[in-house]
């Protein structure tokens, strides 16, 4: 597999920026004094930090996560001589994988569908920061195993047409009964000969798509526009033995209904767009609730507040670095982590993530039972603007009613087929509160 998207390698910006013991090296402090950037020591790291992220290469997310890889990656990049390091995985163990301060978000997204990582873990002593690269790092995650799922589900149509079944029963010894089944030299073949052909093919079908997009009435202008931001990369993505299934058909009087076909499953299918967008919402909420949780533990613990001042406390700029700090040097850290199934032996789950949010701080009885409530909540009838009503708690960071996301989210993966559940599950003895989305498409 090709590690690179456009020709940038995936840690060509890893190499420029390596982890330093300091917040500005000797050779970058002579640089950016000759700038004037270290004239103002007072905002000097803060406008280091600003410089920075103006270096992040479009189509990166700036976000320091290991990358941990699969048995298959690690073979597959270890005969690339992509540099591999031992790395540490949610639960601490040392595990083989890479390690970037952004990485490539295609590369990457393109890994994940070919199972080549078992899990991308971050953690630190805040979320803040990080939460729009957190967000979309999850919706990476998710429209991979939407665009992994495409093709078997585009595939089955083709290979039950009648044509197929007709063309498999005249030649049984040759038949076509898995796409993955057809072999890489006959692909290679029929790429070669039909580039032009299949290029036509993907229009033909991004325009007739994009047609039943923008002339349904009963689709709301914000879900269109979703939809059509989304469509060409889930045509790009669909796997080229599916064309050459497609071609078959395409050649023959039901050319007319295997497109009509394709263009109903393309149209269905970009519904599950808002998976992931429910999905990232209930992120952002979680991410927000464990940190509020993990830095009043910190306030209370060292007498920084009381606990009824610890929301106004957080509000100082100069109090929430110092909590911060304290929650690092004690070793505290918030985590997230998405793990994936791609163990052999478990291949009916290879469309399965989990997104596992932990952090120091367990949540009260009443807490607890409020939660249990709301994700029960029957959704029916609820639309998305009464998720950001005012609870009446606007005094209180992260009041958590976004959790309603979680029935929604429910709600939606059970009409779409997907297997969707969450759990809470509290840590006493560590004084630790896990969350987990599980999702198996």
């Amino acid at each position: 597999m090709q590690l690179s998207a456009g020709g940038t390698n995936l840690f060509l910006f890893a190499e420029a920026h390596k982890p330093e013991k300091s917040p500005v090296c000797f050779s970058r402090r002579w640089r950016l004094r000759r700038r004037g950037i270290l004239a103002d020591p007072k905002g000097s790291i803060d406008r280091v930090a600003e410089m920075e992220q103006k270096t992040i290469p479009k189509g990166f997310i700036d976000l320091p996560a290991n990358i941990l890889l699969s048995a298959d990656g690690f073979q597959v990049l270890s005969a690339s001589k992509t540099p591999i390091r031992r790395l540490t995985a949610r639960g601490g163990q040392a595990r083989d994988g890479l390690f970037s301060q952004a990485f490539n978000a295609a590369t990457v997204q393109k890994m994940i569908m070919n199972s080549y990582i078992d899990e991308i873990y971050y953690a630190s002593g805040e979320f803040l920061t990080k939460r729009p690269q957190i967000i979309s790092t999850t919706n990476l995650v998710i429209y991979a195993m939407l665009y992994k799922m495409l093709s078997p589900t585009l595939a089955r149509r083709g290979i039950e047409s009648p044509v197929l079944r007709e063309y498999n029963r005249r030649n049984p010894k040759s038949a076509i009964l898995d796409f993955k089944a057809i072999p890489q030299k006959v692909m290679d073949d029929f790429l070669t000969k039909n580039k032009a052909i299949l290029a036509r093919i993907e229009h033909e079908m991004i325009d007739a798509v994009l047609t039943r997009i923008t002339t349904d009435k009963n689709l709301p202008e914000e879900d269109k526009i979703v939809r059509m931001r989304s469509l060409e990369k889930f045509v790009r993505w669909v796997d080229k033995r599916i064309w050459y299934l497609y071609l078959i058909i395409y050649q023959t009087p039901l050319k007319k209904e295997i497109e009509n076909a394709y263009v109903d499953l393309f149209f269905q299918y970009l519904d599950n767009t808002q998976v992931a967008v429910h999905t990232g919402n209930l992120v952002m909420e979680f991410i927000q609730n464990a940190e509020k949780a993990h830095l009043e533990r910190v306030i209370v613990r060292n007498q920084l507040a009381p606990r009824d001042q610890v929301d106004t406390y957080l509000r100082n700029k100069l109090h929430r670095e110092q909590v911060v700090a304290m929650a690092e040097r004690s070793k505290q850290q918030l985590e997230i982590a998405w793990h994936f199934q791609t163990d052999r032996v478990n291949a009916g789950k290879i469309y399965n993530v989990k997104i596992i949010i932990s952090n120091f701080g367990l949540i009260n009885e009443s807490t607890r039972d409020s939660l249990a409530k709301k994700l029960k909540t029957d959704t029916t009838g609820i639309s998305l603007s009464d998720f950001y009503e005012d609870s009446g708690e606007t005094g209180k960071l992260g009041a958590g009613l976004g959790l309603l996301y979680n029935s929604y989210l429910e709600d939606v993966c059970r009409e779409k087929g997907i297997r969707y559940f969450c759990t809470i599950f509290p840590e006493p003895r560590l004084e630790k509160t896990t969350v987990t989305l599980d999702l198996t498409f």
